[in-house]
């Protein structure tokens, strides 16, 4: 494990480099070091700074970071932070020449007192704290420096920016960033932001479960967090309303041709990516419709279908080919696809088969095989049909996406059974409350038990109390039958709704892909590669039924590794994943928080737009319309900017 040397992590200074003492794991405000690479030398970030190496020269690293400043991340909205660090770099590059004198050192103090004290973001303050942190713990680096320039160590360096609203969410995009284009009304910009990092942020405006607003800074103080999600749609629907073409620019073609398997969101994003450098894509999908579960399961009221078809539009525009209604084993095999000259594949399969209740439903008129059969039938322009009273069993947005369907299809009474209490449910909370609000019931510590029919057809669902015991494997506190607590409740239609996986019967042994015990694709995880050379996975097939968002964050980090394979002939670790693990370790650490010194405004009076909830459940019409252009002025505006630059050395 890394061993801190010195550290200032917050306001605690640790200085090991005589006493000989060791700090491992939290200690006295520490980070644990658990996770950092074993070649890390150094970090330097807006939380303060760790040494890992006693030779290290702080003089160096200090310059480098105000280049990585100044050259990606002064956002020269601020004077102090304009001037502050360039004349910061032009001192430290002075000395780096050999041209310093002892007057230098004074005015960099006090420079940097001036930036830690006025800057108006996180990235420049922590300039102004870094090089104080140096004159005070490691004068001789800068003294040396004074009398022989800079001694440019072997080391190699990485540096992103970061925040925790970025670190949560599993695409990190750089969310100050794009709320601050948005602020300024500058929707190109904050477009090209968000691409930078996922192809799809009218879908995922509306649909991802947002970690990063759980995370924003402001919600930690007890605030209403930035409203990112909603934000990020305003500026995606600006551009769908005004026929905005995107300026996307795809490399000249190369002649190296990749098969993309599932047009859900992992696949279409590795097709974007792959596109964008200029390889020739064909993506194969199963179903007749594009998109995955975006596409076929979940409801429009959540997301009109001309949002995504737009999206996908845009990738067929870079000149990426879809084939709908092509299902790998049944249509063509892995072996197919490479003599027709593709050089990698990618699968991108989903988790589409619905998980049973256990309970014996043979022959039983109004049970439905699973949740996402339902919404994908219904969605596929299939006959389904609900009766007066329906139950839906789980706690997921599948159940609760399912549950409001049921409305809309003009049933009566819609209950949700969950086992356990609110607090454990997975189900997106504001889902949840605008169920409740159209008069979904929701039954908490609920279990069915068996099901009841009359001459084969469904009557009610005999269900049993629950109460919390002792956690399970996975942390939540396992739910126990209370006896004799049983009862019914009346129903002519059940939809279970408590889970989804993989169904890769296509996969046969000359195939020679390995699957994992959960029946997922095994990869490394580095390089998303699995078993089998040249051919990658990722999104719901390899990690289990997530989000939207993960999948877009697995299809990216499987086109950069795709792309280094065919260019390289072999895949590693690339300095992106590096950069990202280490910010992963640094904003673990909760106790010490980068506080910009501003303030914020108070959450803001302009609620977004929502359909009367008597409304809603007379049609799918979308439910919530955004915000208007001066309610999204009035939330982007109490953005803290609070990230800071992640800089790391590593040994060469």
């Amino acid at each position: 494990m890394t061993e801190i040397v010195f550290g200032r992590w917050g306001n605690v200074v640790r200085d090991l480099r005589e006493t000989g003492e060791k700090v491992t794991v939290d200690d006295e405000g520490f980070p644990s070091t658990q996770g950092f690479p074993e070649d890390l030398a150094a970090l330097m970030c807006g939380k303060g700074v760790l040494i890992f190496r006693k030779d290290l020269d702080y003089f160096s690293m200090a310059r480098r970071y105000l280049e990585e400043i100044q050259a990606k991340y002064c956002c020269g909205r601020c004077m102090p932070g304009i001037r502050g660090t360039k004349i910061l770099q032009l001192v430290l590059d002075r000395i780096a020449r050999g041209e310093g004198r002892e007057s230098d050192l004074e005015l960099l103090a006090d420079v940097a007192e001036t930036l830690d004290l006025t800057a108006r973001c996180s990235v420049c303050q922590s300039a102004g704290e870094l090089i104080k942190d140096g004159l005070t713990h490691f004068r001789q680096s800068f003294d040396a420096a004074l009398a022989s320039g800079d001694p440019n160590p072997d080391l190699r360096y990485l540096g992103k920016i970061s925040a925790p609203c970025m670190n949560a969410c599993p695409s990190h995009i750089n969310i100050p960033a794009y709320v601050e284009a948005l602020q300024d009304t500058r929707y190109e910009e904050c477009l090209e932001i968000i691409r930078e990092e996922m192809p799809l942020p009218g879908v995922t405006g509306r649909v991802c479960p947002a970690p990063c607003q759980k995370a924003c800074t402001l919600a930690n103080a007890g605030k209403q967090p930035i409203p990112i999600r909603l934000l990020k749609r305003v500026a995606a629907d600006y551009e769908m309303d005004h026929k905005v073409a995107p300026p996307l620019h795809p490399r000249e073609m190369t002649e190296k041709p990749v098969a993309v398997v599932g047009a859900g969101p992992a696949g279409l994003t590795v097709a974007h990516y792959l596109a964008l450098l200029g390889h020739p894509v064909t993506v194969f999908e199963a179903l007749h419709v594009s998109g995955g579960m975006v596409g076929v399961g979940i409801p429009p009221y959540r997301h009109p279908r001309a949002v995504l078809k737009r999206e996908i539009d845009i990738i067929r525009g870079l000149g990426v080919e879809v084939k709908e209604g092509a299902s790998l084993g049944q249509d063509f095999t892995l072996d197919e696809l490479f003599s027709q000259g593709f050089q990698a594949v990618f699968l991108g399969v989903g988790s589409h088969k619905s998980m049973g209740l256990g309970l014996d439903d043979k022959g039983i008129e109004g049970v439905f095989r699973g949740g996402i059969d339902f919404l994908r039938d219904l969605n596929l322009g299939m006959e389904v049909k609900v009766g007066e009273r329906a139950i839906v069993v789980g706690g997921g947005n599948t159940a609760v996406d399912c549950a409001r369907t049921c409305l809309r299809m003009g049933a009566s009474e819609v209950q949700v059974v969950y086992r356990r209490t609110e607090k454990e449910m997975p189900a997106d909370p504001i889902e949840v409350e605008d169920a409740e609000e159209e008069g979904v019931i929701f039954n908490y510590l609920t279990q069915p038990i068996e099901l009841i029919a009359d001459e084969g057809r469904l009557t009610g669902l005999k269900c049993i109390r629950m109460r919390l015991g002792e956690p399970d494997g996975s942390g939540r506190r396992r739910p126990v039958p209370v006896e004799g607590s049983d009862f019914v409740i009346a129903a002519d239609t059940l939809i279970p709704a408590i889970g989804q996986k993989s169904d890769l019967s296509f996969l046969g042994p000359s195939d020679r892909i390995e699957v994992t015990r959960w029946e997922t694709i095994k990869v490394d995880p580095d390089t998303m590669m699995t078993s089998r050379p040249g051919v990658f996975a990722a999104g719901d097939a390899v990690s289990g039924p997530l989000t939207v968002v993960h999948g877009v964050a697995g299809g990216k980090l499987a086109a950069a590794m795709i792309h280094q394979y065919l260019t390289t002939g072999k895949c590693s670790v690339s300095d992106e994943k590096r950069i990202d693990d280490i910010i992963a370790v640094v904003e673990k650490d909760t106790k010490v928080r980068v506080t910009p010194k501003t303030e914020s405004r108070e959450a803001g009076k302009i609620p977004p737009r929502k359909l009367d909830q008597r409304e809603r459940i007379t049609s799918f019409d979308e439910v919530e319309s955004g915000f208007t252009q001066e309610g999204s002025f009035v939330e982007a505006s109490r953005c803290l900017r609070c990230y800071h630059l992640v800089f790391g050395a590593l040994s060469q």
